[in-house]
């Protein structure tokens, strides 16, 4: 076999002293890392990222909406958790000055 399309990985080894170390720096191990600062303050926590800034990768790519969770099925887990998650949104954007809006949404059938 050739060596082409093969992909070549280098592995580079990087000490870090931390108390906590959250791989990711997209909203998910952002919102993780900022969570344990506050709940046990003097944490080192570190944020790993691959990517050159934080949020470039899978939450630089998101809609950018506050999601109700109306796709969801009425009642389930995924449905409570849109539903609480997009409220503790809203809260935090007011709280932290974030411009928001909430606007609603307008669903049409377009079927019986």
């Amino acid at each position: 076999m050739s060596g082409v399309g093969r992909v070549a990985r280098v592995a580079r080894v990087v000490r870090v002293d931390c108390d906590v170390l959250v791989i990711g720096g997209g909203i998910v191990g952002l919102s993780t890392a900022h969570a344990l600062s506050r709940l046990a303050p003097g944490t080192r926590v570190v944020v790993l990222e691959k990517e050159t800034g934080p949020a470039r990768h899978q939450t630089g790519r998101n809609s950018g909406v506050i999601h109700s969770g109306i796709y969801y099925r009425p009642g389930s887990l995924k449905a409570r958790f849109a539903v609480r998650g997009a409220a503790e949104m809203v809260k935090f954007c007011a709280e932290h000055g974030i411009a928001h809006e909430v606007t609603g949404k307008l669903i049409v059938a377009t079927e019986r």
